[in-house]
């Protein structure tokens, strides 16, 4: 007989938590928000449901000029310097990722996109991603991240 693997079991262990707990009550979620945000816009931050916390779509906008900086490799970085400080929010940070959905309009930038985003993390503990090619994404940035990270 197989072993499963630890990932398998961790699946496993993931699914059968979610099957056999309720959804978390409206007045049980926590939308957090950065300090000093003086933005109007219909979404928060993150919210945290639990120990599940979900973070907003993510631009590596320059705060400066309020545009994405021309270089690429600055742009990874100041969209995963965002997602830090949404995270941060609840007292979590980017290894407490599970999962990551990045898009891209250019998939061209795949490989430099990875090159930086691998920095940030553990090595060998990377959350499960996808990397999906897109139509333009808003003020012009190449990247956009949203992700879900879980309390240990």
């Amino acid at each position: 007989m197989r072993t499963p693997s630890a990932l398998a079991l961790a699946l496993l262990l993931v699914a059968s938590a979610c099957a056999s707990s309720r959804p978390p009550s409206r007045s049980g979620l926590e939308h957090l928000n950065a300090a000093g945000r003086t933005d109007t816009l219909p979404f928060s931050h993150g919210v945290l449901a639990g120990d599940f916390y979900f973070v907003a779509g993510t631009l590596g906008i320059d705060p400066a000029t309020g545009k994405p900086p021309a270089d690429v490799e600055q742009e990874v970085r100041l969209m995963l310097d965002d997602v830090k400080t949404k995270l941060a929010l609840a007292g979590l940070g980017l290894d407490d990722l599970v999962s990551v959905q990045v898009y891209c309009p250019d998939l061209a930038l795949y490989e430099t996109f990875n090159r930086i985003y691998a920095s940030y993390f553990t090595p060998g503990a990377f959350p499960a991603r996808a990397f999906i090619g897109s139509g333009p994404l808003l003020r012009g940035c190449r990247f956009e991240l949203q992700g879900t990270a879980a309390r240990r």
